[in-house]
């Protein structure tokens, strides 16, 4: 190999490939210790809204630095980080649109305490359905 193909020595190169190994090593207990934090939170007595906004901003945290580091878009061009983004934001802007689409209150309150369908079962036979609506 000549020179001109790999302008670092060889102790460059390990140093690099050291600090990488560490930065790994550090996300990975840095993400321990946010998991930890996360199950400590759920039994805490937050109240609802609290506890989700937390877990919920946890959860962004790990998933930004997994992305980045683990799946190595930090080391990539910033258009494959714009291009993850965007397809990421185009999924939650979906999920948010369909959840305020379909909401419970939206169901008809007869639907949910409708007794009117009886589930028959045994050990033997399949789940049968009866209706008692004539």
């Amino acid at each position: 190999m000549s020179a001109a193909a790999h302008p670092l020595s060889q102790q460059e190169l390990l140093d690099q490939e050291n600090k990488r190994y560490h930065a790994f090593i550090n996300l990975a207990l840095f993400l321990s210790v946010f998991t930890g934090v996360e199950i400590v939170v759920i039994f805490l007595p937050f109240p609802p809204a609290a506890l989700f906004t937390v877990l919920i901003s946890v959860s962004v945290i790990k998933f930004f630095c997994v992305i980045l580091w683990f799946m190595h878009l930090i080391y990539d061009a910033p258009l494959l980080i714009i291009l993850f983004v965007a397809g990421l934001l185009i999924a939650a802007g979906t999920m948010v649109a369909l959840l305020n689409l379909i909401a419970r209150s939206d169901i008809d309150p007869a639907i949910l305490h409708d007794t009117s369908l009886i589930i028959h079962s045994s050990p033997a036979s399949p789940v049968v359905y009866e209706s008692s609506v004539a």
